[in-house]
């Protein structure tokens, strides 16, 4: 297995054991292939859930995405009268910009955002995640793979090799963190 699979693997806390082994290849279902937390979906393989502490974690996790390049909103300066304000005491505007501040935090723009780091840390951490651990997936034409998580939490999808064929499709239907050593598109 290569360095950034294993890499990914340790950094998640998952052991070898929590691989799911070989190859999940989608046309092998009837229909769509799901990676899911979903009750209302059976999921191709089962999921490990982890706990993300910080924000810092999960930067980690997701790695020098765009590296400050992203067009990614960066709302005006957290107000020092908000600071202290706890998570459930913030209105929708509120909301909306401290998940505006995390989305800038994680597309490379932190520096830009200093001011929100306490209110993003006590709104969304620690964060529970579903890992979904596989060695190799093949993605077939007629038979999407779908992620799709219960509720809007970051997915991290971990494998060694994910091969796409013509015609096949990823449908993420959350934030899907995506780390993949050999991507083939056929």
């Amino acid at each position: 297995m290569g360095n950034l699979y294993n890499q990914t693997l340790q950094q998640l806390g998952l052991s070898e054991a929590e691989v799911h082994k070989g190859t999940l290849r989608t046309g092998d279902m009837n229909g769509p292939c799901y990676l899911s937390s979903n009750s209302r979906y059976a999921s191709a393989i089962a999921a490990k859930s982890i706990v993300i502490q910080s924000v810092a974690d999960l930067q980690a996790i997701v790695g020098g995405l765009g590296n400050g390049n992203l067009n990614t909103e960066v709302p005006q300066p957290w107000p020092e009268t908000k600071s202290g304000l706890s998570a459930e005491d913030f209105n929708e505007a509120d909301d909306r910009s401290v998940y505006a501040a995390l989305r800038a935090m994680l597309g490379g723009r932190a520096a830009e955002v200093q001011s929100y780091a306490d209110a993003v840390n006590q709104r969304y951490f620690p964060m529970r995640a579903n890992v979904y651990a596989v060695e190799n997936i093949v993605v077939t034409k007629d038979n999407p793979l779908i992620i799709e998580p219960d509720g809007h939490d970051p997915v991290p999808v971990v494998c060694d090799t994910l091969t796409l064929e013509p015609g096949g499709q990823i449908i993420c239907n959350a934030p899907v963190i995506m780390t993949v050593n050999t991507f083939i598109k056929n």
